[in-house]
């Protein structure tokens, strides 16, 4: 079975596009079916303050913990949010 870690991610707008601040990483690999469970926005309750930065989950293989591109990359990224602007 394929193993997938959760990775919360940071992101912070221009006005325009995202950029990527920063991310979070559960150190406890699941199947890839448990951890998009996880990420669900059913899942979380979220409250931002400034509405230029917001978080973003994600599903990664657990193959790409520490690689600094992994499944397209930060352009991958931009699709997956865990919570709406």
């Amino acid at each position: 079975m394929k193993e997938f870690i959760l990775v919360l991610s940071m992101w912070g707008s221009d006005g325009v596009e995202d950029h990527y601040i920063g991310q979070l990483a559960l150190q406890q690999p699941m199947s890839e079916q448990q951890c998009n469970y996880m990420i669900d926005e059913d899942m979380w309750a979220s409250m931002y303050v400034n509405k230029h930065y917001h978080m973003k989950g994600h599903c990664f293989p657990a193959e790409c913990a520490g690689e600094t591109q992994c499944e397209g990359g930060l352009e991958a990224w931009r699709n997956l949010s865990l919570s709406s602007k």
